[in-house]
């Protein structure tokens, strides 16, 4: 494939990405959540059959193939640092059903493989909450942005679980720590307009705003707390315990997963995530 605005490029080599969540089955079960109407709608009312979009660390693929129908004469890209998550994004009917999709791996806070003022639209979910760098990450956005380009952003700033008690509590306060060093985590989505006036892009340009994420009793509760449940079960559990040392020890865990049961059975239970959601225009 020939890549917008010059011959095709290939990303640098992810290896230091930093992404701690990994890409457990229990991880992409909740980014494949994702869809372009629940995660990207503030965008959609912005966009023309002939864009191109680069999704920025798509994970796997279910916002990214949702713009193809938005962009039916353009082009869109997924692009991440896991392989394996690819490897899923490209399986699940997705470059073979739409001809105008196409996913890479790469690490995205090095150089993008686009020429300068290539690319009509560069947007990201839950990605610049992991980046040590996004300042950079944005300049470089902007650097392969059309006149006239956007970029659309949609990052998490508060979780909010109702009821909360310690185990809840204290699995929410991990989650903000589990990012690399340097990355802001929670409260990234209050800042990203912050961040981008530091890139350089005009604040007069940039449509700054809010979304939420909700899931409630009986039946998505009981979803969340499954999914979550199985992080802590597996990779994510392992990584929070034996290397971030966000957990004192396995009970930590052990408490941690009898709370997240407890609140997804609780007939009160609702969860909230806050999104900062903007779009900068070049």
């Amino acid at each position: 494939m020939t890549q917008p605005g010059g011959p095709q490029a290939s990303l640098n080599p992810p290896s230091n990405s930093g992404y701690t969540q990994g890409h457990s089955a229990a991880v992409v079960a909740s980014h494949a959540s994702r869809t372009v109407e629940n995660s990207a709608a503030f965008l959609l009312p912005h966009l023309k059959p002939i864009f191109t979009i680069v999704d920025l660390g798509c994970g796997p693929g279910t916002i990214t193939r949702g713009f193809c129908s938005y962009v039916p004469q353009g082009k869109v890209i997924g692009i991440d640092a896991g392989q394996s998550v690819i490897e899923q994004a490209r399986s699940s009917r997705s470059e073979t059903d739409y001809p105008n999709l196409s996913f890479q791996v790469g690490d995205i806070t090095t150089r993008l493989p686009f020429d300068d003022q290539s690319i009509d639209v560069v947007y990201t979910s839950q990605t610049i909450y992991h980046i040590p760098s996004p300042v950079q990450v944005m300049k470089d956005a902007y650097r392969v942005l059309k006149p006239g380009g956007l970029l659309a952003m949609r990052e998490t700033d508060t979780l909010i679980w109702h009821p909360s008690s310690p185990s809840t509590e204290a699995y929410c306060a991990a989650i903000g720590k589990a990012v690399p060093p340097g990355a802001q985590g929670v409260g990234t989505g209050r800042r990203l307009h912050i961040w981008a006036k530091e890139a350089g892009l005009d604040p007069s340009k940039m449509q700054v705003g809010t979304g939420g994420t909700c899931y409630a009793a009986p039946d998505l509760s009981k979803w969340w707390a499954g999914v979550h449940i199985a992080r802590l079960q597996g990779e994510v559990g392992q990584e929070w315990l034996e290397h971030l040392k966000l957990v004192r020890d396995q009970s930590g865990i052990d408490e941690m997963i009898a709370g997240l049961k407890a609140w997804g059975d609780d007939e009160h239970a609702w969860y909230a995530a806050l999104q900062g959601e903007v779009i900068c225009w070049k």
